[in-house]
């Protein structure tokens, strides 16, 4: 079944299709323009956090790195620091 009759939000594409249509409206931008979008885009998130009752404690989270990812960045600082 073609799904050419469905609006386009409802039409398969491929996940390289999603995300080009995702990013279209930012190609072209400047980097004033993205930072610009990227500070809104900060300010939204600090203003939804704050709205929460558990705003501090979602703040406050932070997720263990695995051994594994530990090591790999205390392999990277060795290297940057020229050890």
């Amino acid at each position: 079944m073609s799904d050419a009759g469905l609006p386009p939000c409802l039409r398969r594409r491929s996940d390289v299709d999603a995300l080009r249509e995702d990013v279209a409206s930012y190609a072209g931008t400047t980097v004033a323009e993205r930072s610009a979008i990227l500070g809104r885009l900060c300010r939204f998130a600090a203003e939804q956090t704050a709205a929460r009752p558990d705003g501090r404690r979602i703040l406050d989270f932070q997720e263990r790195r695995s051994p594994e990812s530990e090591a790999l960045w205390r392999r990277w600082m060795k290297a940057r620091r020229g050890e």
